[in-house]
């Protein structure tokens, strides 16, 4: 699957996700479902934790990275 190990934005409304809003996720495994709506991913957060069936809609494939600057 050519979305394994791609980064992604997370931002979900499910209450029990939410303090992973904001975060890159690395996307782990990929099911596809009869359309978009229905495809699921496995994903990885910065803290090892590692959620099953988010859906595509609680993703971002195109977040811009913000640039990091050294402070001085």
């Amino acid at each position: 699957m050519e979305e394994i190990n791609k980064k992604a934005l997370f931002n979900t409304k499910i209450v029990a996700d939410m303090k992973y809003n904001g975060e890159i996720v690395t996307i782990i495994d990929f099911t596809k479902g009869k359309d978009i709506y229905c495809d699921r991913y496995s994903v990885k957060f910065s803290d090892g934790t590692i959620k099953d069936n988010i859906m595509s809609c609680e993703l971002d494939f195109n977040f811009k990275q913000k640039n990091k600057e050294r402070s001085r």
